[in-house]
């Protein structure tokens, strides 16, 4: 029992990265996406890498602005954030040529947003 805990253990250890891939993002994005309640929006996205792992990242969408804090693992993203007061979350993909798929919630709020961040050129 105790060496298939440390073959476990072991290939844990093994499958997480010791330490992450250099963070490749865009600096500037095109957001459009999908509220809660069925409505669209479209903005410009801002993330500016700090570490291998970590990032801020900046929401510019109809006339409104939101910061957060947020870190990668592969190919997925998470970032938080706070709208009126109330905690975000949001995760995306890393999809082809570096546009990024999300889904995000609010808290309080019933069920999920989508946004596509696209990089610009």
């Amino acid at each position: 029992m105790l060496r298939s805990a440390v073959a476990v253990v072991l290939g844990l250890a093994f499958a997480l990265p010791g330490s992450a891939e250099t963070l490749t993002l865009a600096s500037q994005y095109d957001v459009s996406g999908t509220n809660t309640d069925g409505s669209k929006y479209t903005g410009k996205v801002s993330i500016d890498v700090i570490s291998d792992a970590t990032f801020n990242i900046r929401w510019d969408i109809a006339g409104s602005t939101y910061t957060g804090f947020g870190m990668r693992m592969n190919d997925a993203l998470d970032a938080t954030y706070t709208i009126n007061g109330k905690p975000g979350l949001v995760i995306y993909k890393v999809g082809d040529n570096g546009v990024l798929d999300g889904l995000w919630a609010i808290r309080g709020q019933s069920g999920d947003g989508t946004e596509r961040l696209t990089p610009q050129k």
